[in-house]
């Protein structure tokens, strides 16, 4: 695969790049009313060893979040307790006494960017074939509008929620040698009125996130 234009020195081939996060297989459609769970898989997020409540409840956050795209419509409140509920009995041996799971689970639902089976490779696939936003059109570079395209793709799968650009991954996907280059893109789109920085970057611990504004 191929960008459609010259835009650094002739035609540039995209790297191949796996998932943003990662992907999941399709799951079977299972009976609602068996479990309350609304199809969600919570098992593999039960915790196993302390201290990694963090990290797997935002996974099981991006799973849940990931079902109800796939869907099309939110899970409801019983719906989210009975999947609580379930990891909360599997996982508490290594839980600590006190601390509200519950509500943690419920704030990383509404932080949740990118729902598990989306990917970021995806997202470009869609945005080489659209026409890049309209500030864009008269912009002569070609890696810089279709980073564009791609920011309004992210956005459309994040919905009201703030879209994370991992320099270092979309520099990848770019087939573009260093990430540096596609941070200067990023600053670009910020001056054109493209993207407003919602969340900073902190070194080597979370990526800044932003939104495209159309």
């Amino acid at each position: 695969m191929k960008l459609a234009e010259d835009w650094m020195h002739g035609q540039v081939a995209v790297a191949k790049i796996g998932p943003f996060h990662d992907e999941v297989e399709e799951v079977d459609e299972v009976d609602e009313a068996e479990d309350g769970c609304g199809g969600v898989e919570w098992q593999k997020y039960v915790l196993t060893r302390p201290h990694t409540s963090n990290k797997l409840l935002h996974e099981l956050a991006r799973e849940i979040r990931g079902v109800e795209k796939r869907r099309n419509r939110k899970l409801n409140g019983n719906q989210y307790k009975a999947i609580f509920g379930k990891w909360e009995l599997a996982s508490e041996p290594f839980l600590r006494p006190g601390d509200d799971y519950f509500t943690e689970l419920l704030a990383k639902l509404n932080c949740v960017t990118v729902p598990k089976g989306e990917t970021l490779s995806a997202a470009f696939e869609r945005a080489q074939q659209t026409e890049p936003p309209a500030k864009l059109v008269d912009i002569p570079h070609q890696g810089l509008r279709l980073l564009g395209s791609l920011c309004r793709e992210l956005q459309e799968m994040a919905g009201d929620q703030p879209i994370m650009l991992h320099q270092v991954s979309i520099a990848r996907l770019f087939g573009h040698s260093h990430w540096r280059t596609i941070g200067n893109w990023i600053k670009a789109l910020k001056t054109l009125g493209l993207l407003k920085l919602t969340d900073p970057a902190v070194a080597r611990k979370k990526t800044a996130r932003y939104f495209y504004i159309p």
